[in-house]
């Protein structure tokens, strides 16, 4: 590590450190500025944004609601960001607005004795649906390293502070080895379902057909582990409320794939039912129905 990445990776510890003393409510009111900053300087990922939302609601909703929505969605992501880093500088804070509610469907699964897998998306603050889901449970996260040492090492100590350990997605083939070992350990697995870029399949996601991860659906059916839905959403006074779910059921008719393919159809109704509820916590700025290639 040469002087000056020493010099930068400090200065951003210490932000986090002073972040973590910041009040929450002063860092939700920059994360929403610097994500509505964002959806200024950034015009292709927000037009991104308006035109996902314009192929789900078409001309349910005029363009002026599309746009404002657009703008909600990126000052989301910023309060996302700032209340993580807020969290991580000062992480005995996370107990005072988030609140676990379903935590009997998770202990009921983890009970069987053969590891729990738990699914979800990028709505509401995922980041701290892990740091939460953390405090409860053995919990590992399928994570995509960075290909930069660098920021790979700065998403390390930020994990850290979380207390959120991982299993990186590549090799696939160790993945699938230390995923496999840690539910025959009794842990528990949390995956986000609503990105892919190799190895998934396409199903509907609100009406359109979009590329899925099988992971999360192979791993529950392989393993013979529970599988469950989490989402950790914003509630109208600013508290998180992390929903577990009860053990969602798969039905087991037909080949092996496709099994695993109406699994995933499943998973992603249910994510695309809770989108809908709360429509500007989605980060619409992906390119989630863009043509997916294996």
């Amino acid at each position: 590590m040469n002087i000056l990445t020493a010099i930068f990776q400090t200065l951003i510890r210490g932000l986090i450190y002073l972040l973590g003393w910041t009040p929450r409510w002063l860092c939700l009111k920059k994360g929403a500025c610097l994500g509505r900053l964002a959806y200024a300087i950034m015009p292709e990922r927000a037009g991104i944004a308006r035109d996902n939302l314009q192929l789900v609601y078409g001309e349910r909703i005029n363009q002026q609601d599309k746009q404002r929505m657009a703008g909600k969605n990126f000052a989301h992501l910023g309060e996302i960001l700032l209340e993580a880093i807020h969290v991580a500088g000062h992480p005995r804070v996370l107990g005072k607005f988030l609140h676990i509610e379903g935590r009997e469907y998770l202990d009921q699964a983890v009970a069987q004795g053969q590891g729990v897998v738990v699914f979800s998306a990028h709505l509401g603050n995922f980041v701290l649906l892990a740091a939460g889901l953390a405090q409860v449970c053995n919990l590992k996260v399928i994570f995509r390293e960075s290909s930069d040492r660098k920021v790979s090492r700065l998403y390390a100590w930020f994990r850290k502070r979380l207390g959120v350990k991982v299993i990186a997605d590549n090799p696939r083939h160790l993945c699938a080895y230390h995923a496999y070992s840690h539910l025959k350990a009794g842990g528990v697995l949390a995956i986000l379902i609503d990105q892919v870029e190799t190895g998934g399949v396409y199903v509907d996601f609100m009406g359109h057909p979009a590329g899925s991860t099988l992971g999360a659906a192979n791993l529950a059916l392989k393993g013979r582990a529970p599988l469950l839905p989490a989402f950790c959403i914003r509630q109208p006074d600013q508290s998180l409320k992390l929903s577990i779910g009860p053990e969602f059921v798969i039905q087991r008719e037909g080949t092996p794939e496709d099994i695993a393919k109406e699994a995933v159809a499943a998973m992603n109704k249910l994510v695309g039912t809770r989108v809908r509820e709360y429509p500007t916590q989605w980060f619409w700025g992906h390119r989630r129905w863009r043509a997916w290639r294996k």
